[in-house]
């Protein structure tokens, strides 16, 4: 009798997300302020800092961030400033200042929110861009 083989196939889920690159000139807590006002969210300032390691030295650079989790929606907003400390969160993207990110997404359509961006005062550009187009996205997942 012949021998049936088997096989385990392991998967690592990674939590897609959907990111909005913002173009704007305005300083983080400003438009952490204007973002609250526009879409009835309360940004604040995290206590902790975002951890990536850098690709070449292997050292942790520290990334401040703004949260919010909304108590009804259970959808999760991130506001990174893009560049800080001579260092980018978003290699990829580097001519975008801030990243929007929102985890746990099944109730906001990013293309609109993307148009809203783009009729806010003060918002130059808005992207919108899927976490698997960025080669740190397992980094973008908070605690």
């Amino acid at each position: 009798m012949k021998k049936i083989k088997k096989y385990l196939i392991k998967e690592e889920a990674v939590e897609s997300f959907d990111v909005i690159g913002i173009c704007t000139s305005q300083s983080d807590f400003r438009l952490a302020w204007q973002l609250n006002s526009k879409f009835g969210i309360k940004l604040q300032k995290a206590e902790s800092n975002l951890e990536i390691p850098n690709k070449k030295s292997g050292d942790l650079e520290f990334f401040d961030y703004y949260y919010f989790q909304h108590p009804e929606d259970l959808i999760s907003y991130y506001l990174i400033k893009n560049k800080q400390n001579a260092r980018y969160v978003l290699t990829e993207k580097q001519s975008i200042d801030y990243a929007l990110i929102l985890h746990e997404n099944y109730v906001v359509d990013g293309l609109e929110l993307v148009d809203d961006l783009r009729n806010t005062e003060g918002i130059i550009a808005a992207f919108y861009f899927k976490s698997s187009e960025f080669s740190n996205e397992s980094y973008l997942i908070f605690d």
